[in-house]
């Protein structure tokens, strides 16, 4: 399976630390790009480094490890600037400081917390320097303010800490600080791989429920070795189309109301809550909690005959292709949204984002094509890219792509997605010490989990890379030169998710 990986640990040779910055500077010029960053401590006092990366063709996974120091390592970030958040994860989860790094403040954690806690790293271990406290960039220049917001806001939103620092109006520096959710979901991952796992996983962003239950259970499914037939492959990928149109109607509603296109703003609400009631029809939850088991779907899939969800999906899609095209066509929207808050292709490319971001500012980057899930090598979805960066090219591609999910559930509904899904048997269980990877494309953008496995077949080690992770620095870059009154179209343009950061 092209979204599957598993790594023979066991004969993996840890490179020196020189040898592992070559290999995330080729990363970061080279066609593969990176996936993963992570820290494990296999045993007390002794620290991995391992990087994941691939995409260079089809199915393309490679991995490098590295034995660090138990105090500190060089930092990557100057020959791969996608390594800059994983490495203040790093920090905080395992106190392993990147020397060198030029932002070291805390990722996971809020000033609550004591700052020589460091939850992943081993009593056993020598204890690390306690944190530094968090320290915003101070700009400075005539006529420089600071605007703070958060981390509680005005409206019912996950919390987060936006400091602006302005020349008047316009946005000079935007300084984003999460952590206000951790909830360590990483360290209830380590047991046996079952299906408790799978719960936990539905957890971890509440709108991208699919997308994170279905990558981990193809990597249990991997450690178990009980993969699903196609006809379960084939309803996963519908779910998670389905929760692609559900939420990119969400967010168009959210781009209308937040300049005042009222047609918009009371249109797609009501869509969106249209594709969340075929979810609740296919798993028997609006979020499709529930789809997944290892081996197969859950008992409840499908709850609704296909021929009845090709009809219902027929009159959704003629809905979103009214509303959407008269949204995207109105001059007043157009005006409002061309130009603002552009994200740069080099930028994009430089700093590696993914997903609809990443694929409005022209890079081409989509773990269907990349990394495909047997559903899709069947039938490839339609690539959607634009070039703009800004905020009308975010909602561009959101309506493209719903149009392309329509198209391809048309075609795998009409080719016959099979009823009642049995769990296929077969397959073999991961063997000795692995390491094993999933990747799935969420609405936001690709989703990766990496678990270790030990010779038992316990997971020691879970790794959840969220899109959101990967695109947050993105939105800075796109609000600098934009008047502060821009930010929260800008913001909902992205609209990422604060769970899924701060796991």
């Amino acid at each position: 399976m092209r979204c599957v990986h598993t790594f023979d640990l066991d004969i993996s040779v840890p490179l020196a630390e020189e040898a592992f910055r070559t290999f995330l500077r080729e990363t970061s010029s080279g066609r593969d790009r990176l996936l993963s960053l992570f820290a494990e401590e296999p045993s007390p006092g002794r620290f991995l480094l391992h990087a994941l990366a691939g995409g260079a063709a089809p199915g393309r996974f490679v991995h490098a490890c590295a034995e660090v120091s138990p105090r500190s390592f060089r930092t990557f970030t100057d020959v791969c600037p996608g390594a800059h958040w994983f490495e203040r994860e790093i920090y905080d989860l395992f106190g392993l400081a990147p020397e060198g790094h030029p932002e070291l403040n805390p990722l996971r954690f809020h000033e609550g917390w004591p700052r020589s806690f460091f939850p992943l790293r081993s009593e056993g271990a020598p204890p690390p320097e306690p944190r530094r406290g968090y320290r915003f960039l101070l700009v400075q220049g005539e006529g420089i303010h600071e605007v703070a917001v958060g981390p509680v806001h005005a409206g019912i939103i996950e919390p987060g800490h936006f400091r602006f620092s302005c020349a008047g109006e316009t946005v000079q520096n935007l300084e984003i600080r999460l952590g206000y959710q951790h909830k360590g979901i990483e360290s209830l991952f380590p047991g046996d791989p079952g299906m408790g796992k799978i719960l936990l996983s539905e957890s971890i962003s509440g709108d991208t429920a699919v997308g994170h239950s279905t990558t981990c259970t193809r990597l249990l499914e991997a450690v178990t070795g009980k993969p699903a037939d196609r006809s379960a492959e084939r309803w996963r990928a519908a779910a998670l189309e389905i929760e692609r149109i559900s939420n990119h109607c969400g967010d168009l509603g959210g781009l209308s109301t937040d300049i005042g296109y009222l047609f918009g703003a009371a249109h797609f609400g009501r869509l969106r809550g249209a594709a969340l009631n075929l979810l609740l029809k296919i798993t028997g939850n609006r979020f499709g909690r529930g789809l997944n088991r290892i081996g197969g779907v859950g008992p409840r899939v499908p709850g609704i005959a296909p021929e009845d969800l090709m009809a219902e999906l027929g009159r959704l899609r003629t809905e979103v292709e009214s509303v959407g095209t008269t949204m995207l066509d109105a001059p007043s929207v157009i005006a409002r949204m061309e130009g603002t808050g552009r994200l740069l292709p080099h930028t994009a490319k430089t700093l590696q984002f993914v997903g609809m971001v990443a694929r409005a500012s022209g890079r081409d980057v989509d773990a269907r094509r990349d990394f495909p899930s047997p559903a899709y090598v069947e039938a490839p979805p339609a690539k959607v890219l634009l070039d703009a960066g800004d905020v009308m090219a975010r909602a561009r591609v959101r309506f493209l792509e719903m149009r392309a999910s329509f198209d391809w559930l048309s075609g795998i509904l009409a080719g016959g997605i099979t009823a009642g899904a049995p769990v296929a048997e077969g397959g073999v269980p991961v063997a000795g010490r692995r390491l094993v990877v999933s990747i799935e494309e969420g609405w936001r953008g690709e989703i990766v989990h990496a678990a270790v496995v030990d010779a038992g077949g316990r997971i020691t080690r879970y790794k959840v890379v969220d899109p959101s992770f990967r695109n947050w620095p993105g939105l800075s870059f796109a609000v600098r030169k934009n008047v502060i009154s821009d930010f929260p179209v800008c913001n909902k343009s992205f609209n990422l998710s604060y769970s899924g950061t701060d796991l």
